[in-house]
């Protein structure tokens, strides 16, 4: 229905919404479609691709739509609200889940909390992406009951992780605190830093103690390469160097990973050993996805892609620094940070239209077009004084 409504306006108004004539999104977006079409064409699986390439269009067709339809009250309170919103409730589904054995949100009645997720890497996932911008609301809070709501929040969340019981959860949501705190540094006062650091602590030493003795187990086995998931997803790397040497430039098809590592040798000794799952498994690396779905030239356009949006948003934030919005400037960081989350959290999940990915497509390119709005105009005041 929204697609038919923005269409309507495009024929009446005869040109393209000034959303999509901003910006080079569109054509990146147009450029990456046709690679993994011409990728599709010659897929070793065409049925897999054809499928991929009808929830690419659609993806991209969403993206699109946000890009015309989102403007500043979207950008700055809507969305974010229910981004951090939502996970919370998934987040407080989970702690509640696992404290009470309600397998109705446990992954596959492994005891891994998921929330309102299908399953528990997914769920830490959003959580983290969603961390930064429960942090912007936070720090530009006033109201004393609203910190200490947002507070407990960001507490249910980082439980709802530990429950996850996802090991790469644990590694990236540490990379994130890291993250959130070089962004917000300025934001932080000298006075305050020792009692941050002392409460840090304080955090730090209560969630040691309460985190359950599986989910410590399970972070110890990272250095153990005797461990079989370890193993199965050191031979997702190995299967993927001899599928990307078959076909270096355009890849085996989009969506090709899962069933060519059925059919290698390694990826059958792996199902060998444990036959109680399929033998299709995801890279858990998106840009291994890529590169094995459309080759090294699908991969350039994709990371291409990926840059453009992170450089728009550090555009953006420059230019609400220089006219003086700072609120937007510290929203457009918190978007920012979340985008980074995600990419660093792609290396190790496979998500190529994940939906928080085509978010913040979106909204690098609503904060890039209000700000340059903000920008120019104020550019146009002398000469209109």
């Amino acid at each position: 229905m929204l697609a038919f409504f923005v269409v309507m306006r495009m024929l009446i108004q005869r040109r393209l919404p000034v959303a999509l004539r901003h910006g080079r999104m569109p054509i990146l977006l147009t450029v990456f479609y046709v690679i993994n079409l011409l990728a599709a064409l010659g897929s070793r699986v065409p049925s897999t691709s054809s499928k991929f390439m009808l929830l690419l269009a659609a993806g991209f067709l969403l993206v699109l739509l946000g890009m015309a339809v989102i403007e500043r009250k979207g950008f700055a309170r809507d969305l974010p609200a229910v981004l951090v919103g939502s996970v919370f409730a998934s987040s407080l589904l989970a702690v509640v889940g696992y404290l009470f054995d309600l397998r109705l949100f446990q992954f596959r009645l492994s005891g891994r909390a998921v929330g309102g997720s299908p399953e528990p890497n997914n769920m830490s996932l959003m959580i983290i992406y969603t961390l930064p911008l429960a942090v912007y609301f936070l720090l530009t809070c006033r109201r004393a009951w609203v910190r200490l709501a947002l507070l407990l929040l960001i507490g249910v969340d980082v439980a709802a992780v530990v429950v996850t019981f996802s090991r790469g959860g644990a590694v990236i949501l540490s990379l994130a605190t890291v993250l959130i705190l070089w962004e917000y540094r300025r934001l932080i006062a000298p006075r305050n830093l020792g009692l941050l650091l002392g409460l840090g602590g304080i955090v730090l030493a209560v969630l040691v103690t309460l985190t359950p003795e599986a989910y410590v187990e399970r972070v110890r086995s990272l250095r153990d390469f005797d461990d079989f998931a370890l193993r199965r997803r050191a031979s997702y790397v190995v299967a993927s160097r001899e599928l990307v040497a078959e076909r270096p430039l355009l890849g085996s098809g989009p969506d090709s990973f899962a069933p060519l590592y059925a059919e290698t040798d390694i990826g059958q000794h792996f199902w060998r050993q444990h036959k109680s799952q399929s033998p299709k498994r995801d890279a858990h690396n998106t840009y291994v996805e890529v590169l094995v779905g459309s080759g090294v030239v699908g991969l350039g356009a994709f990371l291409l892609l990926l840059g453009y949006t992170l450089y728009s948003f550090s555009l953006a934030r420059r230019r609400f620094l220089a006219v003086g919005d700072m609120q937007m400037a510290l929203l457009t960081v918190a978007y920012r940070a979340s985008f980074v989350t995600l990419l660093i959290y792609l290396v190790i999940y496979s998500g190529v239209l994940h939906k928080y990915l085509l978010v913040s497509l979106v909204m690098s390119q609503v904060a890039l077009r209000l700000a340059d709005s903000r920008f120019m105009a104020l550019a146009q005041e002398p000469a209109d004084a």
